[in-house]
C-alpha cells in the first residue's frame, strides 16, 4: 500500500482541532442560548406580572381617590364624625398602594415621581385634617369652606396628577424592561443563527472530509481484504507444500527407520553367529595361533557391533525414540566391567592403568546405568586407542552442589599424543575425527564423542575436554543422579555361600524358539555353561504346541519366524495362561530387532525382557535371571531356577 493511501487512512488526524472547536462552539452556543433565553423569559414574565400589578394598583388608586372624595363630601354635608375613620382608612390604603407602585419599578424617574406624590400629599393632608377637626366640633360650615378653598382644590389636583405621574413612570419602566428582554432574545436568536451557520459550514467540511476518508478507508479495506485473501491463498499453498514436504520427510524418516531396523536385524543375525561361534571356539582346545586369529575375529566383530550401535543411537536421538531409564545401580555396575576390560587392554600395550574413587561400593543411585557406562566405555576406548606410551588415569567421584543436587563425576586422563587446538572446538560434533586423512592410523566413524555429548546432556550433565598436543588429553563428564534412600546392607547374620550350601539337582528347562540354525548353535553354546535342559523349535506355532505339552521354566523367543512370529506366539501363550489360570512362564525376546519401539512392542505383548543380537552371554543370563525373579510365583522352584542360571 502506498504512503499516500496510508496517510489517507489517518481519519480526522489533521482535523482534530477543527472538530474540537466545532464541538466546543456547539456546547457554548447551546448553553449560552439556553441561559439567555431563560433569563429573558424570566424578565418578560416579571415585566408582565409587574404590568398586571400596576394595572391593579392603578385601579385601586382610582377607586380609593373616588371614595375619598365621596367621604369628604359626605362628611362636609352631614357633619357626621364617623366618616373620619373611613377617611383615615382610605388614606392608609392609598399610601400602601403608592409604596407598592414604587416597589414594582425602581428607577430614578419612579423615585422622582414618588417624591412629588408624597410632597403633594403633604399639602393636601393638613387641609383635610382641619376640615375633619371642624366637623368634630359640629361646625360643618367651616369644614365646607376649607374643602371648598381653591388652594385645597389646587393641591388635591396636583396630588392626583402626581399619583398619575408615578403610575405612568412605573408603567414606563416595566415596559422598558419587557422591551429590553425581548431585545435580548432577538439578539440571542440572531447570534444563534450566525453561530449555526458557522457550525454548519464547519460540520459540512468535517462530514465531507469524513466522507472522503471513509471512501478511502473502504477502498483500503477492500485492498486489505484482497491482500488478505491473497495471503491466505499463499498460506494455504505454502501449508500444502509444507505438508507435502512433511509427508515426504516423515516417509523418508520412516523409510530410514525401517531400513535401519532391517539392516540392524540382517547385520546382527550373522554377527551373532560370528561372535557366538568365535567365543564358543575360543573355549575349546585350540593352538595359540588359532587363539590369536579368533581374537582378531572377535575384535573385528566387536568393532562392527560398536559401529552398528553408534549408528542406531544417532538414529534414535534424531527420531525422538531415545529414552532414559531410571533405576537403582551401584558404582560397580557402571565401572567394574569397563575398568577391567580396558585395564587389561591398556596393560597389553604396556600402559599403566590407575583408578581412583571416593564412592562407597554399597551406595545406590538412581539413573541410567547403561548410558553412563556407555559414555565411560567410549572415553576409555579412545584413551587406550590413542595412547602408545605412559598410562591412563581414571577418577570417579560423587559431588554435591550448593542446591544439594548429587552428581557422578568421571575424569579420564591419558598420556597420548593429544588433540590439536584447532580440532578441539568441534571434537564433539558428529562424524568429526582429529585425523580424517586417508593415511590415518585409527579407524572410526566419528560418532562416539557426539553420542557421549548427547547422552551426558540428556542426563543433566556436561562433558568437557582439556588437551595439549603431545602431552595427552583429559576428558571429564558429570551426570545428575538421585541418591537412593535404601542401600543394600550386608548383614553379618545373613547366610553365606559355602561349599556345603544347598544346591539344586534339577536343571532349568528352557524352550528356545529360533528358526536360524546358526543362532541355535550360538544359543546352545552359551547355554552349555548353565545347568539347563534346552528344547529347540523352529517357529512360533511349534513353540506354542510344545509349550502346551511340556512344562518349561523359561522361554527364549525369537521374533521373525515362519508360520507364527514371536509376538503372536507370546500373545497366544499369555492368553492360554489367562484362560486356564496358569502360572506365568517367563519369556525373554532374543532377537536382532534392537530399536526402542520394537523393544516396547515386545514388552507390551507380554514378554518379560529383551536381549538384542549379537548375544552377550552375561546380558542373556542377567535377563533370564531377572525374568525368573520377576515371575509372580515366588516359591522354591523359582529359587532352583535362579540357582541353575547362576551356576
Amino acid at each position: 500500500m502506498s504512503p499516500i493511501r496510508i496517510s489517507e487512512l489517518a481519519v480526522f488526524r489533521s482535523r482534530t482541532a477543527l472538530v474540537a472547536l466545532a464541538i466546543t462552539l456547539t456546547v457554548i452556543m447551546v448553553a449560552g442560548l439556553g441561559l439567555t433565553v431563560r433569563k429573558a423569559a424570566i424578565n418578560i414574565a416579571d415585566a408582565s406580572h409587574a404590568s398586571a400589578q400596576l394595572a391593579q394598583i392603578h385601579g385601586d388608586l382610582v377607586s380609593i381617590n373616588r371614595e375619598r372624595g365621596f367621604v369628604i363630601r359626605a362628611a362636609r354635608e352631614s357633619g357626621d364624625t364617623r366618616w373620619e375613620s373611613r377617611y383615615r382608612s382610605l388614606g392608609a390604603q392609598l399610601e400602601n398602594r403608592l409604596r407598592d407602585a414604587s416597589a414594582l419599578a425602581i428607577s430614578p424617574a419612579v423615585k422622582l415621581a414618588a417624591g412629588r406624590a408624597n410632597a403633594a400629599r403633604q399639602l393636601v393632608a393638613p387641609a383635610e385634617a382641619r376640615a375633619f377637626a371642624q366637623i368634630r366640633k359640629g361646625n360643618a360650615v367651616k369644614a365646607s369652606h376649607i374643602i371648598s378653598d381653591p388652594r385645597y382644590i389646587a393641591n388635591a389636583d396636583a396630588y392626583n396628577k402626581a399619583v398619575d405621574t408615578l403610575l405612568s413612570a412605573s408603567w414606563k419602566h416595566v415596559e422598558q424592561q419587557r422591551i429590553a428582554a425581548q431585545s435580548t432574545i432577538r439578539t440571542a436568536l440572531i447570534s444563534t443563527i450566525i453561530i449555526l451557520i458557522v457550525l454548519s459550514v464547519i460540520w459540512y467540511g468535517i462530514l465531507q472530509d469524513a466522507q472522503r476518508r471513509g471512501k478511502a478507508l473502504a477502498t483500503a479495506q477492500a485492498e486489505l481484504l484482497a491482500y488478505r485473501d491473497k495471503l491466505e491463498q499463499r498460506v494455504r499453498e505454502r501449508t500444502q507444500a509444507l505438508r507435502k514436504e512433511r509427508d515426504k520427510s516423515e516417509s523418508a524418516n520412516k523409510a530410514k527407520s525401517e531400513f535401519l531396523a532391517v539392516m540392524s536385524h540382517e547385520i546382527r543375525t550373522p554377527l551373532n553367529g560370528i561372535l557366538g561361534m568365535t567365543k564358543a571356539l575360543c573355549a575349546t582346545d585350540i593352538s595359540d595361533d588359532q587363539s590369536a586369529m579368533l581374537e582378531v575375529v572377535e575384535q573385528s566383530g566387536d568393532a562392527l557391533l560398536t559401529i552398528l550401535n553408534d549408528v542406531l543411537d544417532i538414529s534414535k536421538i534424531e527420531s525422538g525414540e531415545f529414552k532414559l531409564n531410571n533405576a537403582e545401580f551401584s558404582i560397580d555396575e557402571i565401572s567394574h566391567s569397563s575398568l577391567e576390560m580396558f585395564g587389561n587392554a591398556a596393560r597389553s600395550k604396556n600402559l599403566t592403568f590407575d583408578v581412583q574413587s571416593n564412592i562407597n561400593a554399597d551406595t545406590l543411585y538412581k539413573g541410567d546405568a547403561a548410558r553412563i557406562r556407555q559414555v565411560l566405555n567410549n572415553l576409555l576406548s579412545n584413551a587406550v586407542k590413542f595412547t602408545d606410551k605412559g598410562g591412563i588415569e581414571v577418577t570417579l567421584a560423587e559431588e554435591t552442589d550448593n542446591q544439594g543436587v548429587v552428581h557422578l563425576s568421571c575424569v579420564v586422563r591419558d598420556t597420548g599424543k593429544g588433540i590439536p587446538y584447532a580440532a578441539q572446538n568441534n571434537i564433539f560434533d558428529r562424524f568429526t575425527q582429529v585425523d580424517s586423512s586417508l593415511s590415518r592410523t585409527h579407524e572410526g566413524t566419528g560418532l562416539g564423542l557426539a553420542i557421549c555429548k548427547e547422552l551426558v546432556e540428556r542426563m543433566g550433565g556436561e562433558i568437557g575436554l582439556r588437551s595439549d598436543p603431545g602431552e595427552g588429553s583429559c576428558f571429564r563428564f558429570f551426570v545428575t543422579v538421585e541418591k537412593s534412600q535404601t542401600e543394600d546392607i550386608k548383614s553379618e547374620d545373613s547366610p553365606k555361600s559355602t561349599d556345603n550350601a544347598k544346591e539344586t539337582n534339577r536343571a532349568i528347562r528352557i524352550l528356545v524358539a529360533e528358526d536360524n540354525a546358526t543362532n541355535r548353535m550360538v544359543i546352545k553354546a552359551i547355554l552349555s555353561h548353565v545347568n539347563a535342559e534346552v528344547t529347540f523349535v523352529e517357529d512360533g506355532q511349534e513353540a506354542v504346541n510344545i509349550w502346551q505339552m511340556q512344562t518349561f521354566d523359561l522361554v527364549l523367543m525369537d521374533i521373525q519366524m515362519p508360520h507364527m512370529n514371536g509376538v503372536e506366539a507370546t500373545q497366544a501363550i499369555r492368553k492360554i495362561e489367562e484362560n486356564g489360570h496358569m502360572i506365568k512362564t517367563p519369556i525373554v525376546a532374543v532377537t536382532a530387532n534392537a530399536m526402542p519401539h520394537q523393544r516396547e512392542e515386545y514388552l507390551a505383548a507380554g514378554m518379560d525382557d529383551h536381549v538384542a543380537k549379537p548375544i552377550e552371554p552375561q546380558r542373556l543370563f542377567s535377563a533370564m535371571q531377572n525374568a525368573i525373579n520377576n515371575n509372580d510365583t515366588n516359591d522354591d522352584r523359582n529359587d532352583d531356577q535362579v540357582k541353575a542360571v547362576n551356576k
